[in-house]
């Protein structure tokens, strides 16, 4: 378990964040389209090969997440993804998650899947040099969804039991895949939002610890909420525990400058735990665009790429001197 705290400490070490390249192979087949690029394997490959090969990556993350199928692809028959990561610092993580189904008859009740073959796959990502593994958690907004944060928090426990019996550090997203009614309730549709993940991660971090998981070796990722006066105090945030292993917020934010000034009201608040980011979609698709599936427009991606991590960067320096980053492109 001792090992599992340093792994979990190393994620964030020297203020860094944890970069999402684990979308979907439906969802970016959506992207290279609308990018007019031609979606195939050789055209992800292209992609996650300028993202992971932008210079000095190491500078500004400490992980990397990649969803199961480009894992497997990239690490199977002994190729040289892990090591090479390894060696420049970055962890390699796995989206361990299969999307949602149905908990319900009606369909309205989600539930993550992904629990069939979990135990395996986990300790099969361990042995190609995967160190942390993320799964996201359904969060209903109903107002009388017991059922549905009980089952969630249930899976996600299993998830976290099954992270750390393989050697891995557990990466819990909440509040990230919401379901439910979108009418507002007594006090606003943003305030019952941010009760419904408050509750949600109340009852995560109770079944994680029921189940003997240790939770200082755990990290949870969620929306830090609308901008309250202090964070720590009001919104989701005030449900979780001084001793967990770590905070990477994240949210539904357009750009890396959104995200930064949530992250930098987080890092001024001096919360209990680590702080870092976890950014997917609004780092990669400004250098997706850029790039273009084109060779010769490798290095504008990855320019797209050094922009949004600088930005996002900084904003875990709030409150400390300026410190550069590093990057260079």
């Amino acid at each position: 378990m001792d090992e599992l705290r340093r792994h979990t400490r190393r994620l964030f070490a020297s203020r860094r964040g944890i970069l999402g390249l684990d979308t979907a192979p439906a969802c970016l087949t959506a992207r290279f389209r609308v990018a007019s690029i031609r979606p195939s394997a050789r055209a992800v490959d292209g992609y996650l090969a300028m993202l992971l090969g932008t210079p000095d990556l190491a500078e500004a993350i400490s992980g990397v997440v990649l969803h199961q199928e480009s894992f497997d692809r990239l690490t199977e028959r002994g190729r040289e993804l892990p090591a090479l990561l390894r060696e420049a610092g970055i962890m390699l993580g796995i989206r361990a998650d299969a999307g949602s189904e149905p908990l319900s008859a009606d369909g309205r009740a989600q539930v993550t899947s992904g629990v069939d073959g979990l135990v395996g796959r986990l300790h099969q990502a361990a042995q190609r040099g995967a160190c942390f593994a993320v799964w996201s958690a359904v969060t209903s907004t109903d107002p009388d969804a017991v059922h549905v944060v009980t089952a969630n928090s249930q899976a996600a426990a299993r998830f976290g039991y099954a992270c750390q019996d393989a050697g891995l550090v557990p990466v819990i997203r909440v509040g990230t895949r919401l379901t439910g009614s979108s009418a507002p309730l007594a006090g606003g549709l943003l305030c019952s939002r941010s009760a419904a993940v408050a509750a949600a991660l109340l009852s995560v971090c109770g079944h994680v610890e029921d189940l003997g998981v240790d939770l200082g070796a755990v990290v949870i990722s969620t929306d830090p909420g609308p901008e309250f006066s202090d964070p720590l105090l009001a919104g989701p945030l005030a449900a979780l525990p001084s001793w967990l292993g770590g905070v990477a917020l994240t949210g539904g934010w357009h750009a890396p400058d959104a995200a930064a000034r949530a992250v930098a009201r987080v890092c001024l608040a001096d919360p209990p735990w680590p702080v870092t980011f976890y950014l997917g979609r609004q780092l990669t698709q400004p250098a997706l665009a850029a790039w273009g599936g084109r060779a010769r427009s490798v290095r504008a991606g990855q320019r797209a790429l050094h922009a949004g991590l600088a930005t996002a960067s900084a904003a875990l320096h709030a409150g400390r001197p300026s410190v550069a980053t590093g990057l260079e492109v």
